[in-house]
């Protein structure tokens, strides 16, 4: 346990004091029986905090990849690792105290408190994406990992990158009467905000949802790298393009079932038809993969066989 939280000690104490965070917003959600829409108050700081277990882990590992870098590299990535765990635990803060309050964070511009709050959770999730980008950019330029896991972190970090855009286009006015309206905002389309939802993960049962995409997004940057790094005898960088491939097309397609008001377990006909044929590509892609390995080593020449001298008859 220690050399764990000798990678970074202050993500990696963060990570296991949102372990603690999290039963708390759990035992919230027994004992708490408020209810914003369908689902339960402290539903979403238990989310947000069990997604900040993984994340402050995942970028302690990082930096670990930098631990025998000498100089600027390392002393910037710990920095970015600081400031890293100063913007979490502002967004958790805000997220708690809104709901102690009975209200809620996302979306909120009934006072201006509300607003304030909601547009300090907006600028702090901003900032995390930008010192995420720059702290991978110093596992890059050291190449800290293997290829593999260094191209996949690439593919991770663009798609965490995309599925930010989601949240911010969440943000912006949905219905008339545009940032006048006491909710500004919304993650469902085709749905009013007393929606019904899916039990357990509090999805949308009905309309679109756009948190699937933004979910999937985001936890790229961990899922992604994670496998070529623990799957490395087999995930070669043509494997992570391959995975990394199926990947975005799976986050792409679940961004236009939302914003085609098509409830996340509810797929039309043409949704199931595009998942299939993802599905089936990506199968047809891990094969040629494995077939065709980008990293196999060079095969030694075959040894020459020594000729005897022909005789001579004399």
């Amino acid at each position: 346990m220690r050399a764990l939280v000798r990678w970074h000690p202050a993500l990696m104490i963060t990570a296991g004091l949102m372990v603690v965070v999290s039963l708390f917003h759990a035992v919230g959600i027994v004992v708490d029986d408020r209810m914003y829409g369908q689902s339960p108050a402290w539903i979403k700081p238990l989310k947000f905090s069990l997604s900040f277990i993984v994340y402050t882990a995942w970028l302690g590992a990082l930096v670990h990849l930098l631990e025998k870098t000498s100089g600027s590299l390392e002393r910037k990535a710990r920095k970015f690792g600081n400031w890293i765990v100063i913007a979490v635990w502002a967004e958790m803060f805000f997220l708690d105290l809104q709901t102690l309050r009975g209200t809620t964070v996302h979306f909120n511009f009934r006072t201006v408190l509300d607003a304030v709050i909601f547009e300090s959770v907006g600028a702090i999730a901003t900032t995390l994406v930008v010192i995420n980008l720059l702290l991978v950019a110093v596992v890059l330029k050291k190449r800290a990992a293997a290829p593999p896991v260094m191209l996949a972190l690439k593919i991770g970090t663009w798609l965490l990158v995309a599925s930010s855009l989601v949240g911010i286009y969440m943000a912006f006015p949905t219905e008339p009467g545009g940032w006048s309206n006491d909710v500004v905002g919304a993650h469902s389309v085709g749905a009013d905000i007393d929606h019904d939802v899916t039990p357990v993960i509090f999805w949308a049962a009905e309309g679109g949802d756009l948190r699937v995409s933004h979910f999937i997004g985001l936890h790229a940057f961990q899922l992604l790298p994670l496998i070529a790094m623990f799957l490395s005898r087999w995930v070669d960088r043509r494997m992570v393009w391959v995975l990394g491939t199926g990947y975005t097309a799976v986050f792409l397609l679940s961004l236009v079932q939302a914003l085609a008001g098509e409830a996340p377990f509810e797929p039309s006909a043409p949704t199931l038809l595009a998942g299939g044929a993802i599905l089936a590509g990506t199968l047809a892609g891990i094969v040629w993969a494995r077939l065709n390995p980008s990293d196999a080593p060079p095969v030694p020449p075959a040894p020459e066989r020594a000729t005897e001298p022909e005789s001579v008859n004399l």
